[in-house]
């Protein structure tokens, strides 16, 4: 602050302020400047720990601390942080001086003093009796001394005898006695009283308690005020809990305070005051110790007590302000001290719990070794060897500083001067735990303090041995109870042996019969008669025998012999009648009743392997025979299966030799193991043995990257896969081409149990002769590709050339019929009048000239429709059209198409009519959602066709009809054209919405020629028209219903026609749409802006051209840049706008532009002054040096930069007439478009709408 000049600033400040380091630990008062230093008693409040401190210490738990201003006594302060380091509190509001306190009382209202009352010379008073104590003479000397004329009281000679009175009896008295005097309640106070004040005497003698004492202005006031409403003089005794400052220490104390409004002459309160800190301490303590007793006698192990503990001294955070519990680990070794008070083992402790701390406290580790010299070790160590309590003072320095300072805030929010570590012990020797606690921070560690951790500690200790001797009785008792279940259960075990032992015997045979049955193992046992004499249940399942042996006969076993092994079972009997043992395969039936089958046939008859020897007399002859039979028809169907097996692998192996394709085996390394000799051809390996093959050295260089990813892919992914690559083998093609072979590999990875890859499996196919065709079909393709859009390009181009003709004819001829328009006004002028046959020849001249300027516009809209269909055909075979879902009125939409084939119908005496149906009334369709660009080019199409072919006829009548229906319902009458292909719906696409489907039917009924049913069969295929004479009669390229045909299938419908030859034609389409379910919010459709029926509104007449567009274009004055190559274009459009009153700017491409441009107002920084008014731009696209495209782009480049000011209309002016192409214009920069052959008044139109629109976007802005 020194280097910031900022201490002299606040030094300059006339209101008392200090400032406060934050940073510091603990806070501090950083500086008091030296309007605070004038003032002696109030720097002492500011040190002093009161209510002020704890409203500006950020440390504070108070709920002052939250406020900026406070009132402490009689003075506001508020306080602000200009940083995170500095807090400022300034003394906002003073308190007002007691003089004038004492002048603005009413007169009489101090009933201290007055004349009548004032005592007499001869009165004696405590300032004239004889005491002797000297502390209080000294006492009563410092009251005779002070300035009372200061206070309210005024001086002591003009106190009342009531006063005086009361105040000997004050000094007199032995307890703590205090008075309040006067309306600012001055301080009076007895020798007892300034013994229990401790720091505040002698500073508060003489001072209202509103300055001496602010913690007790409230309280006086609101008895005060009780007394004074209630007039009651006697008042309960309450008790304060107050923080008093002695010998520079803070100290909680409490006081039982007695308030009672004196009664008499005299005006104050007179209160005594008894000090209750022992008691209340005690009491605290008490409880505290009474608390720990009762949670630590329920706990029944070591973890339960800890947190007993825990729980017991949490609430107590004045006397526990911080609290940390280290057990110890039980490692099977103990910590001892030794006589060299050294521990002689490792002994660990781990921490149980913290209090006032945080988790991660650096001087707290979670586990630590007493013997380890560091950390909270010395102090633990020393404490066990000293006794009961250990203290640990900040400055002993025998425990980490941070213990002390990086407390959280608990009780009175001060860091901790000493700490007490209490060692618990659950005998002499053995201490369980260490317990290290925080000293009340305001308290001294007196010996009463010292008395009460000394309980606790034995109560500790006490606990820990009860709890630890629990334990060892619950452990004894575990084991005692382990020992005695050991011992019952040897018992019963050595009991079970015997009583096993005793049953072994008798169970052996059963065992091993039930063994035997269990495996299968039958066993018996014949005479020599071949009587069966005893078999176990095995043999009788094995050979069907009835289980009663009293009714079978000798040799009954035969019947039971499967018959192709009857003579190898008599032979085998024949062997052991003679003595000798022998061992055989033989077969039993399964059925004994059944007929011999075919011996493949497993399930006739059951193998078994026999065993047999003779049993003896002692004289050597045979008795009997024995034998065990073992059921082998397991073994045996695995012998037919690995035979049947080793037969199919020869089969594969004979296979996979033969096959057309390489078959490869390998391991998961890719080390062949089994390939065929296809796979060395296709290949091209040499043919060598497996363990030599290198397959990676035929194949081709760059893909065998390739092959070895696939590979990796193949173990990975565990499935087949299949890839293709190619060897460094010649294929030579039909065509005499030679090149690398292509291999089609697959590949198999076998798995193993564990889900490795054990093995490899695949084949190779030569696929060059594939790659071959494909080849030659992809360049086919690419061939047809290239054609097509060739073919696209010449239309294009041809379109391009033709329109711009075409727009220069349709402009002059414009012009020609407005210069004749003027002839004729010429005309009918008075001049005139007196050279009637010269009139009249002009006006014939004029009528002429008209007819053939009608000539004119009417072969230029034939040829430009002519040229629309080419564009629209193209569109359709390159899959291009699309159908964009618009919401209009479909009734607006059909008067529309009416009101542009209105003159036309007029000129051919054609009466043309428009009517909905009722069906689309009962709807209640008002808007939908479709392409009315798309529909309204059918209806053009229809339209054209029914004038056209009406006009020659005697009945002349053209009438359009709208209807509406739920489903697709096609007329009976009508002969629909044949679905081409299955169309996409394009409804269920998100932008048309999600409204009610319907259907939506046009019909154009004329009274023309009619159709024959050759002609209706020719209808609506490219190209095509009823007959050869219908081209030579009326024209038309063949298209229109083709186009329209395509049309409606695309938006979901059909079309058809119903006719008879000389009664007229009715033709019908009917289209899918969605209900919409309000307005557009966009332009109409049929605005001139509308770039989708640009070019079928150019069916307005010459005589709309003469009469209607004339007089509204005479008023346009607009300013326009021609941006045009073509100079016959350029010159017949700047003539025509000149002569609507326009003026016009010319340039021959882009780069002209961009330089017309810095002449105009648009320009920042203009050319030449004053530059020119610009409404619009007209540009040509294509242009050499710079195209359209381009200079838009540039334009609204500048735009962005600021070089350009504001935003300059363009619209591109382009025999170009796609869909993509005016789309790519706009993206480019233009704001619309129109496609040339164009008419003055469409253009104008198109200018005046743009205009209006920047217009009210500029207002919204």
């Amino acid at each position: 602050m020194h280097t910031l000049g900022i201490q002299q600033l606040y030094d300059s400040d006339p209101r008392p302020t200090f400032v406060v380091d934050c940073a510091a630990e603990p806070v501090f008062i950083y500086h008091l400047n030296t309007a605070l230093l004038a003032l002696p008693q109030l720097v002492h409040s500011v040190q002093s720990h009161n209510a002020l401190r704890d409203w500006w210490d950020p440390a504070s738990k108070a709920q002052s601390r939250l406020q900026d201003n406070f009132r402490y006594g009689r003075y506001q302060w508020s306080k602000f942080s200009p940083s995170h380091r500095w807090l400022i509190v300034t003394l906002v509001e003073e308190p007002q001086h007691i003089t004038d306190l004492c002048s603005s009382q009413p007169e009489g209202s101090l009933r201290l003093n007055s004349s009548a009352e004032a005592l007499s010379p001869q009165s004696d008073t405590i300032f004239t009796v004889k005491v002797q104590s000297p502390d209080l003479q000294e006492h009563i000397e410092r009251l005779r001394t002070l300035d009372w004329s200061a206070t309210s009281l005024g001086p002591i000679t003009t106190w009342s005898h009531d006063l005086n009175h009361l105040l000997t009896t004050l000094i007199l008295e032995t307890r703590p006695t205090i008075l309040f005097l006067g309306p600012d309640h001055i301080i009076l106070y007895n020798l007892a009283y300034a013994v229990a004040s401790g720091s505040r005497h002698p500073g508060i003698l003489g001072r209202s308690v509103i300055d001496a004492w602010p913690e007790l202005a409230d309280p006086i006031a609101a008895t005060i005020t009780r007394s004074t409403t209630t007039h009651f003089v006697d008042a309960p005794e309450e008790e304060y809990h107050f923080m008093m400052e002695n010998n520079g220490l803070v100290e909680e104390s409490f006081f039982l305070w007695s308030l009672v409004p004196l009664v008499g002459s005299v005006d104050g309160m007179y209160s005594s005051v008894t000090e209750v800190t022992k008691q209340r301490l005690s009491e605290r303590r008490v409880d505290a110790l009474l608390r720990l007793a009762q949670l630590t006698s329920q706990a029944n192990d070591a973890e339960a007590f800890w947190t007993a503990i825990h729980d017991a001294i949490n609430p107590y955070e004045y006397d526990f302000p911080t609290a940390v519990l280290y057990s110890r680990l039980e490692t099977g070794t103990h910590a001892t001290t030794t006589s060299s008070n050294s521990v002689s083992q490792t002994c660990m402790y781990t921490l149980q719990w913290t209090i006032g701390y945080s988790n991660d406290h650096p001087a707290i580790p979670k586990n630590f070794d007493l013997g380890d010299g560091t950390g909270l070790a010395p102090g633990l160590l020393n404490s066990e060897k000293d006794g009961l309590v250990t203290v640990y003072h900040r400055d002993d320095k025998v425990l980490p500083m941070s213990l002390y300072t990086g407390t959280e805030r608990r009780g009175f929010g001060d860091p901790c001067r000493a700490m007490l570590v209490i060692p618990i012990r659950t005998s002499t020797n053995s201490v369980s735990g260490y317990i290290i606690l925080g000293v009340n921070t305001r308290r001294p560690y007196d010996t009463e303090y010292k008395d009460w951790i000394e309980v606790l500690a034995t109560l500790l200790s006490t606990s820990a041995a009860s709890v630890a001797l629990h334990e060892e009785e619950s452990r004894r008792r575990k084991e005692q109870e382990e020992q005695a279940t050991r011992d019952r259960d040897a018992l019963t075990t050595e009991v079970t042996a015997l009583a096993q032992e005793a049953t072994d015997a008798a169970q052996k045979l059963h065992n091993l019969q039930s063994i035997a049955n269990a495996v299968g193992v039958g066993y018996f046992e014949y005479d020599v008669n071949g009587q069966l004499m005893h078999a176990n249940d095995a043999f009788m399942l094995q050979t069907g025998y009835q289980r009663d042996l009293s009714n079978t006969r000798p040799f009954a076993f035969m019947d039971h012999v499967y018959e192709p092994d009857l003579s190898l079972a008599m032979d085998r009997w024949r062997i052991l009648a003679n003595g000798e043992p022998t061992t055989f395969e033989m077969r039993w039936k399964k059925e004994p009743s059944q007929e011999l089958g075919c011996e493949d046939d497993i399930r006739d008859y059951l193998w078994t392997l026999a065993a047999c020897i003779p049993v003896k007399a002692e004289d050597g002859s045979v008795t009997g025979i024995f034998g065990c039979t073992t059921d082998i028809s397991g073994q045996k169907e695995a012998t037919r299966v690995a035979l049947l097996r080793a037969e199919a692998e020869r089969r594969l192996a004979d296979f996979t030799q033969s096959a057309p394709v390489g078959v490869y085996q390998c391991d998961p390394n890719l080390k062949i193991q089994y390939c065929n000799d296809e796979w060395f051809r296709v290949l091209g390996h040499p043919k060598v043995p497996m363990s030599d093959i290198n397959w990676q050295s035929v194949i081709f260089e760059d893909d065998l990257e390739g092959v070895k990813k696939d590979s990796a892919l193949v173990k990975t992914c565990g499935r087949p896969h299949t890839f293709s690559f190619r060897s460094k083998k010649n294929w030579t093609g039909p065509d005499g081409i030679s090149t690398q072979t292509w291999i089609l590999a697959t590949a198999t990875a076998h798995l193993k149990a564990t889900g490795e890859v054990s093995s490899i499996m695949g084949t190779l196919t030569d696929v060059s002769q594939l790659k071959w065709a494909e080849a030659i079909q992809t360049s086919r393709v690419e061939e047809a590709l290239e054609s097509k859009r060739q073919q696209e390009n010449f239309i294009d181009m041809t379109s391009h050339e033709m329109r711009n003709p075409l727009s220069a004819m349709v402009q002059c001829a414009d012009s020609i019929c407005l210069s004749l328009g003027d002839m004729q006004n010429l005309i009918d002028e008075e001049t005139l009048v007196a050279h009637p046959i010269l009139r009249t020849k002009l006006k014939d001249a004029i009528s002429n000239s008209l007819e053939a300027i009608e000539t004119i516009q009417a072969c230029a809209t034939h040829q430009k429709r002519i040229v629309d269909d080419i564009l629209t055909l193209s569109k359709l075979d390159s899959k291009l059209l699309v159908i964009s879902p618009t919401t209009v009125q479909p009734a607006a939409l059909l008067q529309d198409a009416c009101k542009m084939f209105k003159e036309e119908a007029s000129k051919a005496s054609v009466n043309l009519t428009v009517q909905s149906d009722p069906s689309f009334t009962e709807l209640g369709i008002n808007f939908a959602i479709l392409d009315p660009g798309r529909v309204l080019q059918i209806l053009i199409n229809l339209i054209t066709n029914a004038i056209k072919f009406t006009h020659t006829q005697s009945t002349r009548k053209v009438d359009l009809v709208m209807s509406a229906s739920r489903q697709a319902k096609e007329r009976a009458d009508v002969q629909y054209a044949p679905q081409k292909a299955l169309r996409q719906d394009y409804l269920d696409e998100p932008e048309w919405g999600t409204g009610e489907t319907f259907y939506l039917h046009f019909t154009v009924r004329d009274t023309g020629c009619g159709l024959t049913q050759e002609h209706k069969e020719k209808l609506f295929l490219r190209f095509s028209q009823a007959s050869p004479r219908t081209h030579i009669q009326y024209g038309g390229s063949g298209l229109g219903l083709f186009i329209s045909r395509e049309l409606a299938e695309m938006q979901g419908g059909n079309i058809g026609v119903q006719s008879n030859h000389g009664n007229g034609s009715t033709f019908s389409f009917y289209i899918k749409s969605r209900r919409a379910d309000m307005a557009p919010q966009l332009e109409p459709w049929a605005t001139p802006m509308s770039t989708h029926t640009k070019a079928q509104m150019s069916q307005n007449t010459i005589a709309e051209t003469h009469n209607d567009a004339q007089p509204g274009l005479m008023h346009t004055r607009y300013h326009i840049l021609i941006v045009e190559d073509n100079l016959i274009n350029q010159r017949v459009l700047r003539n025509q706008l000149k002569k609507i009153g326009c003026t016009i700017q010319v340039a021959h491409h882009g780069r002209e532009a961009l330089e017309e441009l810095r002449k105009t107002t648009y320009s920042r920084n203009p050319t030449i002054m004053p530059p020119h008014e610009l409404s619009v731009v007209l540009m040509d696209v294509e242009m050499p040096i710079m195209d359209g495209n381009e200079c838009a782009k540039e334009i609204r480049e500048l735009q962005k930069t600021g070089d350009i000011v504001g935003h300059v209309p363009i619209i591109a002016v382009s025999a170009n007439a796609r869909a993509e192409q005016i789309e790519q214009a706009k993206r480019a920069g233009m704001d619309d478009a129109i496609s040339k052959p164009f008419r003055i008044p469409e253009l104008m139109a198109l200018i005046g709408n743009l205009l209006e629109k920047d217009l009210n976007a500029t207002h919204a802005t």
